[in-house]
C-alpha cells in the first residue's frame, strides 16, 4: 500500500467550500443572486482576487453561474456527506481537476516579476532567429485574438519564446512552468470569463510593443512593455466582473 500525500487546501479552495456549505445549507436558495463580491469578501475577510478565484471554481464545478455585467446566481445544491464535507453531484470534488494548481492571481503576479527582466535580457541576447521566431508567434497571435479563439496558444508560444531568447535557462524554465499551471482548469476557465473581445485588442497593442523593444535591442523598453502589459491583463481581470458589485 503506497502513502499518499496530504495536500492541504488552498485560500481559494477553503472560500469555496465555505460558499458551497451555505447553498447547501439553502443560505443561498438555487436560482438566487450571490450577494455582491464586495459584500461576500467583506463578510468572509478574504480579498477579492482569492473570492474570485473560487466563484470560478464552483462555476467550473457547475454549482453557480457567472454572468458578466449582472453577478453570479446559484444553479444546484450541493451534497453535504455525514461528515460535513461538500462534494458535487456528478464532478468528484469541489474542485475537480485543480489538484496541485495554482492561484491564477499568484502566477501572474509571479510573471510580473521575472517576465520583465527576461524581456530586457531578450532585447540584448535574442539571436536573428530567435527574433524571427518571435514575430511568427507574434503574427499567429493576432490571428487568434482578432478571430476571439477561447483558447491562444501563440500567447504561450511568445512569451516562452521571450524566455528562452534570454539566454538564461534557469529563467526560462521557471517562466514555463509559470505558464503551464496557467493552463490548468481553473486558470482556463478565468480565461474565458474574464478575458473580453476588447481584452484581446488590448493585447495584440502591447504584445507589439514589446516585440518591437526587443527586435530593436532597447532592454530598457523591453522590460517596462512587458511589465505594463501584465500590470494590465492583472487589473483587466479585476475590472471586468463589474456585476458582482452591484446590490
Amino acid at each position: 500500500m503506497s502513502i499518499q500525500p496530504i495536500y492541504a487546501p488552498r485560500l481559494h479552495e477553503r472560500i469555496a467550500q465555505e460558499i458551497a456549505h451555505l447553498i447547501a445549507a439553502g443560505t443561498f436558495k438555487v436560482g438566487s443572486k450571490l450577494p455582491s463580491e464586495r459584500c461576500l469578501a467583506q463578510s468572509l475577510k478574504v480579498s477579492r482576487s482569492s473570492l474570485r478565484e473560487a466563484l470560478s471554481s464552483l462555476e467550473l464545478a457547475g454549482v453557480i453561474q457567472i454572468r458578466l455585467g449582472s453577478g453570479a446566481y446559484v444553479r444546484r445544491r450541493s451534497k453535504v456527506t455525514d461528515a460535513g464535507q461538500e462534494e458535487m453531484e456528478q464532478s468528484g470534488t469541489l474542485l475537480a481537476g485543480s489538484e496541485g494548481e495554482l492561484s491564477p492571481f499568484d502566477v501572474m503576479r509571479t510573471r510580473r516579476i521575472v517576465e520583465p527582466e527576461a524581456a530586457a535580457l531578450a532585447a540584448r541576447h535574442a539571436t536573428a532567429g530567435q527574433r524571427s521566431e518571435l514575430s511568427q508567434a507574434f503574427e499567429r497571435l493576432k490571428e487568434e485574438m482578432r478571430t476571439n479563439q477561447t483558447h491562444t496558444p501563440a500567447d504561450r508560444d511568445f512569451h516562452v519564446l521571450i524566455a528562452r531568447a534570454s539566454g538564461n535557462a534557469a529563467l526560462a524554465l521557471v517562466i514555463e512552468k509559470l505558464w503551464q499551471q496557467s493552463q490548468g482548469p481553473l486558470g482556463q476557465r478565468m480565461q474565458v470569463l474574464y478575458v473580453t473581445r476588447r481584452r484581446k485588442q488590448d493585447n495584440i497593442r502591447e504584445h507589439r510593443n514589446i516585440l518591437k523593444a526587443i527586435i530593436s535591442g532597447n532592454s530598457a523598453s523591453a522590460r517596462q512593455e512587458m511589465r505594463r502589459h501584465l500590470l494590465s491583463a492583472e487589473r483587466q481581470r479585476m475590472q471586468e466582473f463589474g456585476g458582482m458589485d452591484k446590490t
